[in-house]
């Protein structure tokens, strides 16, 4: 995996899992975990899920920035929701560290905000407002004890502690008063902007300091045909931020690389996040973006990581169409190195665990260096 992010060639392509929490039960209990036994990556004491990453081949290992020790104390982990650790308001409610309220759907799988801390708010109450405090007691305990455990054997990536920075700032906002600040209120944004960029940074540094090998900014600014916002938008305020905190990734260490990660087409910024550091982007959705495309045009600089569809492919094809598909991307994106294979976003409930397997088993097999296969054979 190291040599994927040094570009040198490695013996095979790197592969990586993304899994909604329903489905990592179906598969655990696939493995024969016990149904009653329910565990998630972040706070797998026994080592379950590590044993399931394995099989499957599994290169790379998440480690999260935690809310602080007293924040723990008093709150609850689900790991239904967006952000699993929060204080329990009422059943299926939860409040996170940064006062966001989030309630789970329907079907209590997934989670959507009902509680925004800073909606109807103006810029002087952002002084006033309790933001985490980096720094606090206890928030990296687990990552440096995970980092221990896996950093000889695995690469390891870092989750600051939010999504910066668009996401973050709506989660605290709302998204259409964020929108309508961001065109009648600019020190509004400025301003929480600059505050997000002190938490993330601090973040993000300590990450590096304790060993992460990448640092994952995750932060949807698309949707499956477009930005979310006007590309003027996010180079006002997000792209500045961006590379300040890129820049303080990159100064606390000499290898320390950046993952980029947005849902849906963020094709007029990619050659942006290329110039101001990011190293590999994430999850490259084939729905969204051709990631054929994608690597013929940057992957002399870029990394891509994930590409195999969730929304058709796994879902709803068949072992051989999953084939088919991870044989493509090893084909097209895989060659000189340069991808890390894995689902482009979490893998839901619905996906069959034969297909789920098949991109795996199939990597495995035909995703060795030096692609000969690609050579000898005209596979379609």
């Amino acid at each position: 995996m190291l040599l994927t992010l040094e570009r040198v060639l490695p013996d095979r392509v790197p592969l990586d899992i993304w899994t909604s929490y329903p489905f990592l039960q179906k598969l655990l209990e696939y493995f024969g975990c016990p149904k009653r036994v329910a565990v998630h990556p972040h706070l797998d004491r026994e080592g379950i899920v590590d044993k399931v990453y394995d099989k499957l081949g599994v290169d790379l290992r998440m480690v999260m920035v935690e809310p602080p020790e007293h924040f723990k104390r008093v709150g609850v982990f689900d790991p239904r929701f967006h952000f699993p650790w929060g204080i329990r308001l009422r059943e299926d409610v939860l409040k996170d560290e940064w006062g966001v309220i989030r309630t789970l759907n329907v079907t209590k799988t997934q989670s959507r905000i009902i509680g925004y801390p800073l909606k109807g708010k103006d810029v002087s109450y952002l002084d006033e407002y309790e933001f985490p405090d980096p720094y606090a007691p206890g928030r990296y305990d687990l990552v440096e004890k995970q980092i221990r455990e896996w950093g000889e054997k695995y690469a390891v990536i870092g989750y600051p502690g939010g999504d910066p920075f668009f996401s973050q700032a709506w989660y605290l906002c709302g998204f259409n008063e964020l929108i309508k600040h961001m065109y009648t209120n600019p020190p509004f944004v400025e301003r929480l902007f600059e505050k997000l960029l002190y938490f993330f940074s601090a973040t993000c540094k300590e990450l590096v300091k304790l060993g992460v090998d990448m640092v994952m900014l995750a932060d949807d600014v698309a949707w499956q045909e477009s930005l979310l916002l006007p590309p003027s938008l996010w180079r006002r305020y997000v792209k500045p931020r961006l590379e300040k905190l890129i820049s303080a990734i990159k100064g606390g260490r000499e290898k320390a690389y950046v993952i980029y990660h947005s849902d849906g087409n963020i094709s007029p910024i990619v050659p942006e996040l290329i110039e101001i550091g990011v190293d590999i982007l994430n999850p490259v959705q084939p729905e969204a973006m051709n990631p054929a495309e994608i690597k013929e045009k940057y992957g002399e600089k870029l990394i891509l990581y994930g590409t195999i569809s969730i929304q058709r492919t796994l879902p709803y094809g068949t072992v051989e169409d999953v084939r088919k598909e991870v044989m493509e991307r090893i084909k097209t994106c895989g060659y000189n190195g340069g991808l890390i294979l894995a689902p482009s976003n979490q893998v839901l409930i619905d996906t069959k665990i034969e297909n789920f397997l098949a991109l795996y088993e199939c990597a495995k097999i035909y995703g060795r260096y030096p692609l000969r296969w690609v050579l000898m054979r005209n596979i379609y």
